[in-house]
């Protein structure tokens, strides 16, 4: 299996506006929880975080509905969503340094290991959709796709309500090695220190 590709990938969200969607779909779920006027009195902070996700999911199940080139796939507790039979996401809730707290868990290893083919899937390049709520999870700071492997942060692409956000120009020579830990400059909600923000479990 190949390591994910950041150009690949790009147009892949590109084609049938996928970016747009995705992101319309992620911000609509993370909406949604106005509906939900028990939250307040909610003890366990991942309830919110499992709502949203079922909120999001349903969202992309629609999504794939319409686009005959996403397929949907169920498998143990959480969805992959597989574009073009070349790309398959998967829906996580990220910190600022687009990681999330249930790596190093066997399962979160394997799909970040890519010489290794999941699912009965053969090539399939693996990337994460991700959401990144703020310290408080009141607000949504960022979304888009992160790569990584072997839990070394490759690249990432952000989404917004206009799609897929256009690359930063390329100096023509090599990049310096990122330090994950401050590759997310993330915009913070006011009064909010998202650098400070605390891991989650994901989605």
């Amino acid at each position: 299996m190949a390591v994910p590709l950041e150009d690949h990938v790009r147009q892949v969200l590109l084609e049938n506006d996928r970016g747009l969607k995705f992101y319309g779909a992620v911000a609509q779920g993370w909406a949604a929880l106005a509906e939900y006027p028990q939250r307040g009195r909610w003890r366990r902070i991942s309830t919110m975080r499992h709502i949203v996700w079922e909120e999001i999911v349903q969202r992309l199940f629609q999504i794939a509905a319409d686009d005959p080139q996403i397929v949907p796939i169920e498998h143990r507790d959480t969805i992959s969503l597989v574009v073009e039979n070349e790309v398959l996401f998967r829906l996580k809730c990220a910190d600022t340094a687009l990681m999330t707290a249930n790596y190093p868990t066997p399962e979160a290893q394997e799909f970040d290991h890519h010489e290794v083919d999941l699912y009965n899937f053969l090539g399939l390049q693996r990337v994460k959709l991700c959401y990144v709520p703020d310290e408080h999870e009141a607000n949504l700071l960022w979304t888009g796709i992160a790569a990584t492997n072997h839990g070394r942060f490759l690249w990432k692409i952000e989404l917004n309500g206009a799609g897929t956000v256009a690359d930063m120009p390329r100096l023509p020579f090599p990049e310096q090695q990122t330090d994950p830990a401050k590759i997310a400059r993330l915009r913070t909600a006011p009064g909010t220190k998202g650098e400070e923000k605390r891991k989650d479990s994901g989605g």
